[in-house]
């Protein structure tokens, strides 16, 4: 195991925190999303992709502090994602990085073409977690 991921004691009460707050950030995400505040689609959007992953490491009994490791860590333990689900959750991180460190826009565009399927992508990640929980 990379250093940079390490091992922790299992905890599923994290894991259901980490949950429920992916589950509101939907509905920030929509709201945004109508309010065509595209910055905060990407904000709310990666910020529950990131929560569903950390709640993954949470119940398998890993931690790391590196988004980049928790996306490895997912991809290589889990075949839930399609390639290019990886693609759009790795282009998430890096707009949403440019959006919150360096004051980046978020074209109309991107936000058009990728809307639904980064909603396919959290869905798909919190119903993997939810039945993991259980």
């Amino acid at each position: 195991m990379d250093e940079e991921v390490f091992p922790i004691k299992k905890d599923f009460e994290r894991a259901k925190d980490l949950i429920t707050y992916a589950k509101d950030r939907l509905i920030l995400i929509k709201r945004a999303y109508e309010e065509e505040r595209r910055y905060k689609v990407v904000e709310e959007a990666y910020e529950s992709i990131k929560e569903s992953l950390t709640a993954v490491m949470f119940i398998d009994g890993y931690k790391t502090l590196s988004h980049v490791k928790l996306i490895e860590y997912f991809n290589e333990n889990y075949r839930i994602l399609s390639e290019s689900e990886k693609r759009l959750l790795d282009l998430l991180r890096k707009l949403r990085h440019g959006v919150v460190y360096y004051g980046e826009k978020v074209t109309q565009n991107f936000i058009d073409n990728n809307y639904r399927e980064i909603l396919v992508i959290i869905k798909k990640l919190i119903q993997f977690v939810e039945e993991k929980i259980k």
